[in-house]
């Protein structure tokens, strides 16, 4: 249940009562707090409300992000999508969603899924420069928190050698979720000094082959992908690497129980895609064959020694904060999800930053893997 304060804010906002009854009865709407900033934020999907909508006390409104369709066939996708149009084609850049949006003279950053991170909110004016939400205390920054230092992604692009960055990849109106045309926001990206995702150029279906050209580059980089954008951002597309497609796997097979079987059908279905498209045979063809059965067993079988010697399925993040509490309020928000970690050491750098090595522990993971060695036997 909501209080009533935001239940009279949904009805305003056109959320019809039946509907709001039915998210509260099955938790689709759920009531926050951070830092004395009351919210509300979206689990489901509802009337206009993307999942991942956040509601605050003062009426101001973020949008969900919405989920990018995704093409498989590079040259078919393109032509079907886009048509004759020209589009813009930005990087991909591998690392979690984040929407920035400052209420109540304090700059938040948001998750994909409408929590409050208290990690990338704390951290965020070291790579935004606040006079932007002066300027236009109406706009939402959306982007992408990337590196090797994540307390989410395991890995970063290979360019982020240490800590993690913001790439601001798209700027949104609050209350409407619409998208400013990419020009203006490249614009403001450089008045700002805000970094910007790179952006390879405009393209259009009769460049297909220069495309490919750029995917394979980037593929061999080892970066995940594009994302092509018509001028208006009406029209909007993503592909990824076959790169990106392996190395997914090499990553989610470490904590394979975890993870739905779709998580690996997924990748391998647009790797088999890109052969195909490429017309890739002989070695070059073995050779991405053996990359992904390597790929989707070595982690695995590692695994699968670490728990028949005792240990645990986990992984190990760092990141660097400028306040020893705000790893505390990292553990609090990973209870919220349900997520188990354990902070392992914290490091003064001498520069006003933190480090905090804290270990993620899949408890469910290890107790099928650690059933299966022993002996268990089940139907499948």
């Amino acid at each position: 249940m909501v209080s009533s304060g935001f239940r009279a804010t949904l009805l305003k906002l056109g959320l019809p009562e039946d509907r709001l009854a039915v998210l509260e009865g099955k938790g689709g709407v759920v009531e926050g707090e951070f830092k004395g900033i009351r919210y509300v934020r979206f689990r489901d999907s509802a009337k206009g409300f993307r999942r991942g909508t956040v509601v605050f006390e003062n009426g101001d409104v973020v949008l969900g992000f919405p989920h990018i369709k995704r093409i498989v066939q590079l040259e078919k996708g393109v032509k079907r999508i886009f048509k004759n149009r020209p589009f813009y084609v930005e990087e991909k850049v591998d690392g979690y969603n984040v929407r920035v949006v400052k209420v109540m003279d304090r700059v938040l950053a948001l998750t994909r899924g409408g929590f409050i991170c208290p990690f990338t909110t704390e951290r965020i004016l070291d790579f935004i420069n606040d006079e932007f939400f002066k300027d236009y205390p109406n706009l939402v920054l959306a982007g992408e928190m990337a590196g090797p230092e994540s307390p989410y992604i395991v890995e970063g692009p290979p360019y982020v050698k240490e800590d993690i960055e913001f790439f601001l990849f798209d700027i949104q109106e609050k209350g409407t979720g619409r998208s400013l045309p990419v020009e203006e926001r490249l614009k403001l990206a450089e008045e700002y000094g805000i970094r910007h995702v790179e952006t390879f150029g405009l393209y259009d279906r009769s460049k297909i082959e220069e495309l490919h050209e750029l995917i394979e580059r980037l593929g061999r980089e080892r970066r995940e992908g594009i994302v092509m954008k018509t001028p208006d951002m009406k029209k909007i597309a993503k592909y990824v690497t076959p790169y990106a497609n392996i190395n997914d796997v090499r990553i989610g097979s470490h904590i394979f129980f975890d993870l739905p079987h779709g998580y690996f059908m997924g990748r391998i279905k647009r790797l088999a895609f890109y052969l195909a498209e490429k017309h890739i045979k002989g070695e070059e063809f073995d050779e991405y064959a053996k990359a992904l059965g390597k790929a989707l067993l070595r982690p695995f079988v590692e695994s699968i020694h670490e728990v028949a010697n005792g240990g645990e399925v986990e992984e190990v993040f760092t990141v660097r904060v400028k306040s020893i509490s705000t790893a505390h309020k990292m553990v609090t928000h990973f209870e919220r999800l349900g997520v188990k970690i354990h902070i392992e050491d914290i490091e003064d750098l001498g520069n006003g930053y933190w480090r905090i090595t804290f270990k993620r522990v899949y408890p469910d993971a290890t107790r099928e893997m650690r059933e299966l060695w022993n002996g268990r036997a089940f139907v499948d």
